[in-house]
């Protein structure tokens, strides 16, 4: 289970409660920095990213106006899960939650071996109209089926791009660093590699442009377009973790009103691309129950008229 609210209510809890900007920064680093396994407090140190992602209950605890019942929006949510918990099938799912349910599965389809996105786009009354995936553009092989011995030895030539089959310096330092991996080669494992990371070492930088991925908003916005939908002006975007600063002015330019997330993205495409200007969408943290959870509490024991049936007996 995760509870979280915005990131700017966030903050202004902590400065309630006595940090400094500068320690807030520094625990955010901490919490959401990149995390190395030869580091032991890797091993120790929350990681609040992971805990989002693999949660499948989601509550929203956001500030309230409501100064009678000021926890009210976080007892419903509380209440609502535990009674479907004591009775599966109480009551259905929400529009919310079954779109981020379709978001949910199809972050499965994702061949990237960093991290599975997924993403829904939807009209203004909650009816699907693509859905999306971090993943290549069709025709390319996923990350998680290339192998960097393929490369080096000259297999599955398709699965290669021309720059990764002829850069000379490329070769000289991915062949270098694919020997660490030998070991891990005769396990049987297929030994896949980002190219990105690669690419970044190679050239010394941290540029997330040179993902051969597209991204699971993006893809889900293209869908459209590829197989003739129709517009999706004062729609809504389901994500499950948030669009990127490209993604967001994609969605901007075609009229998302509604935006739901759950890990908010570690830049400025919140504050600085999706609120700026005259026509703004509406960022929602998501709450609600996916996943397993999802299952598990919107799946019935036995249909409600048998049970009536039986109980009447």
């Amino acid at each position: 289970m995760a509870v979280s609210c915005e990131d700017d209510q966030r903050k202004s809890r902590l400065r309630a409660l006595g940090y400094t900007d500068t320690q807030i920064k520094a625990m955010d680093d901490e919490e959401y920095g990149d995390r190395k396994l030869t580091d032991k407090s890797t091993y120790i140190k929350q990681d609040i990213q992971a805990c989002l992602q693999r949660s499948d209950l989601y509550i929203s605890n956001p500030n309230s106006t409501n100064t009678v019942s000021h926890f009210s929006l976080l007892a419903n949510q509380i209440i609502t899960f535990v009674c479907l918990m004591v009775r599966p099938g109480l009551i259905t799912p929400t529009p919310l939650e079954r779109c981020m349910q379709i978001a949910y599965t199809a972050k499965l389809n994702s061949g990237c071996i960093s991290r599975q996105v997924g993403a829904v786009v939807t009209d203004k009354n909650f009816s699907v109209q693509s859905v999306g995936w971090n993943d290549t553009p069709f025709g390319q092989v996923p990350c998680s089926l290339r192998n960097r011995f393929d490369l080096v030895s000259g297999n599955d030539q398709e699965a290669y791009s021309e720059y990764e089959k002829s850069n000379i310096q490329y070769i000289a330092r991915f062949t270098q660093e694919s020997e660490k991996y030998l070991k891990i080669e005769k396990t049987g494992r297929n030994v896949s590699y980002c190219f990105k990371s690669e690419y970044n070492d190679l050239i010394g930088e941290k540029n997330q442009v040179h993902t051969r991925s597209l991204h699971a908003e993006e893809n889900a916005f293209l869908q459209i377009s590829k197989y003739g939908g129709r517009g999706i002006e004062n729609g809504k975007l389901f994500t499950t973790a948030s669009p990127c600063e490209l993604c967001s002015k994609k969605a901007y330019q075609l009229g998302v009103k509604e935006i739901y997330y759950i890990d908010p993205y570690p830049g400025i495409a919140m504050t600085h691309i999706l609120m700026g200007g005259t026509n703004n969408p509406e960022l929602i943290l998501f709450s609600g129950a996916i996943g397993k959870a999802f299952h598990n509490l919107y799946s019935s024991k036995m249909p409600y008229k048998d049970e009536l049936n039986a109980l009447s007996l």
